[in-house]
């Protein structure tokens, strides 16, 4: 997404390949979500007594996966969600009820979408959850979809000054319409991760179910919550990457069920227990999966391989998915993602094609290319200038001068 693009280059221009920055930002984003989750619960008075809980429920939630506490995509555009959240409950509570709410709603899913594009089912739930629970009317609905049209409005407009209006609309928007995706971890591996919160929102249903006595507003809060519970399994299914990440969408709507599960405990002796039982658990799981103790867990796809090539701390362009090449080495050119440049380098016989190649291999030219079927051969053809710089070694070419 543009925003996510934007985002990592910033963190990129000021911290290099940082990974340490990384996981401190990762983390104060968690923490600030968490704080924000349980302030949000207590303002809008959801439970029967204002607890803290749900912060302390959410923070654990993000433990279940060794991969969910780095920063991607889905946390940083996870935290508009919650506001979009926050959004909806303000207008169920019928006191509260103003335009800009149902305005937010739609804009604040919609920046969502900018880092995550799969973020967008959440705009159909808004509709479903506003139906049934507010007084909204078709005014209401048009500031919603206005909300949620003009931050994509915005992007292609800079795109559309920049020239790159096709590119938006064929690597962004297109793309992501498809329902073709990579999967990083097994349907296995993601529900051996889960079990445990999976065993506790089953029995937060059934104890919901039998003990709970709630008044229609937070009857309302609870359906809205397992709505949103139910399009997050949507975008789960549509997500373009699949990987344990992807299901932190869960945390908010889980941390929410926990705790109603934890104050309809009676004893506080079986609130410890379970307190514990989560905790103990949920960190256990995560642990023993990411050093290979668990079989049904396989973290294979998430990592890359340091040691994938016989060079160290060069500039170089990899024309094919061998992604781990540049772990210990320099992008050069801005051809990273296969995927997106493929039909590029497959169609030399495009003038806009070539052209593309041949700016990029002079303004930034890379002092090894890993070309293993030779797609470069038709395009130096047209640019013996640039082919003059190079020689083809195996299934590379080895820059020769300006080293």
């Amino acid at each position: 997404g543009p925003l996510a693009a934007w985002t990592h280059e910033v963190l990129d221009t000021f911290f290099g390949r940082s990974i340490l920055i990384r996981d401190i930002l990762a983390f104060l984003i968690i923490f600030l979500q968490s704080a924000y989750i349980g302030i949000l619960f207590i303002t809008k008075k959801v439970f029967s007594e204002n607890t803290y809980i749900p912060s302390f429920l959410f923070s654990l939630l993000f433990f279940f996966s060794a991969d969910t506490l780095s920063l991607s995509n889905e946390l940083l555009g996870s935290g508009f969600l919650l506001l979009a959240l926050h959004n909806l409950f303000q207008e169920i509570e019928f006191r509260n009820q103003r335009d800009e709410s149902i305005f937010n709603v739609g804009l604040c899913i919609s920046l969502a979408s900018l880092f995550t594009f799969a973020f967008v089912v959440y705009l159909p739930c808004a509709v479903v959850i506003l139906l049934l629970f507010s007084r909204s009317n078709p005014r209401k609905f048009l500031l919603l979809i206005f909300g949620s049209l003009l931050p994509h409005l915005l992007i292609i407009s800079v795109a559309f000054l920049k020239g790159s209006t096709g590119e938006l609309w064929r690597y962004f928007y297109l793309s992501n319409l498809s329902f073709d995706r990579t999967s990083f971890a097994s349907a296995r591996t993601l529900l051996t991760l889960s079990a445990l919160p999976l065993f506790y929102f089953l029995v937060s249903m059934v104890i919901l179910n039998r003990e709970a006595r709630f008044s229609k507003y937070q009857s309302q809060i609870l359906q809205t919550v397992l709505i949103w519970l139910g399009f997050s399994f949507l975008f789960v299914l549509y997500t373009k990457d699949l990987r344990p990440q992807s299901l932190i969408v869960f945390i908010p709507g889980l941390s929410f069920l926990f705790t109603h599960l934890f104050l309809l405990i009676r004893r506080k002796k079986f609130i410890h227990m379970n307190s514990w039982i989560l905790f103990v658990g949920i960190i256990s799981i995560a642990y023993l999966g990411r050093f290979g103790k668990i079989n049904s867990i396989d973290y294979s796809g998430l990592w890359v391989h340091k040691d994938a090539t016989d060079f160290r701390g060069k500039r170089i362009l990899v024309l094919d998915h061998s992604i781990d090449l540049y772990c210990q080495n320099f992008l050069a050119t801005p051809f990273l993602n296969w995927d997106l440049s493929r039909q590029i380098f497959r169609n030399p016989d495009y003038y806009d094609h070539v052209t593309q190649v041949y700016r990029a291999l002079k303004k930034d030219p890379p002092q090894i290319i890993i070309d293993k079927e030779d797609l470069l051969k038709d395009f130096f053809e047209r640019m013996p200038d640039v082919r003059a710089g190079y020689e083809r070694q195996g299934d590379r070419y080895i820059r020769i001068i300006n080293n």
